[in-house]
């Protein structure tokens, strides 16, 4: 049971990437996740409540995600290796902007969907707070001086290279360009 949940969930956050929340449906959920009709509805009644656990899953990724990543960033600066650990969170931003594309389309159109409609205000917040924390995490152990004014401005440009590059408008960023980011901060 808990399988076929994930399995619907996973294809709503694809679905919303690739499509967006204007084609989210139940039927084109039961369709991407290859579920007979009906699946997506018998654990999400109403469309608000697919996106209010699609989101919860998004965030949840999101963590599991970051955890290790934090774990080994941690360790490389406390061993004194600040460049090392610079270098290794400015890779694994590259790699996450391949590779978990679908996950950042899908924040992109549930943050903005939230701006937009009063009801789903509390997912945009969730899913900025979900983003923003463990870059808040980086800077804060490469300098405790930091402003929330200066976290903020970090994730916004992260954000706005990543939204390019997703969608196409634009190259990636290079790891240099991450690299220099983090330290002028």
């Amino acid at each position: 049971m808990q399988e076929r949940r994930q399995k619907i969930l996973d294809a709503t956050l694809e679905v919303l990437a690739q499509n967006g929340l204007a084609h989210l449906t139940h039927r084109a959920i039961d369709a991407h996740a290859g579920l007979p009709a009906g699946s997506t509805s018998y654990y999400f009644s109403k469309k608000a409540d697919l996106i209010a656990g699609a989101a919860d899953h998004l965030v949840w990724l999101m963590e599991d995600d970051c955890r290790l990543v934090k774990e080994r960033f941690a360790e490389l600066i406390a061993e004194g290796r600040r460049d090392d650990a610079i270098d290794y969170v400015a890779d694994d931003l590259l790699e996450y902007g391949k590779t978990k594309s679908d996950w950042l389309l899908a924040r992109f159109e549930l943050t903005l969907a939230g701006v937009r409609t009063t009801e789903l205000r509390p997912i945009a917040d969730q899913l900025s707070a979900a983003a923003q924390e463990p870059i808040a995490f980086f800077l804060k152990l490469l300098s405790s001086e930091l402003s929330t004014e200066q976290v903020e401005a970090c994730m916004g440009i992260l954000d706005g290279l990543a939204l390019i590059a997703a969608t196409g408008q634009g190259p990636a960023p290079t790891k240099d360009q991450i690299k220099r980011l983090f330290l002028s901060v």
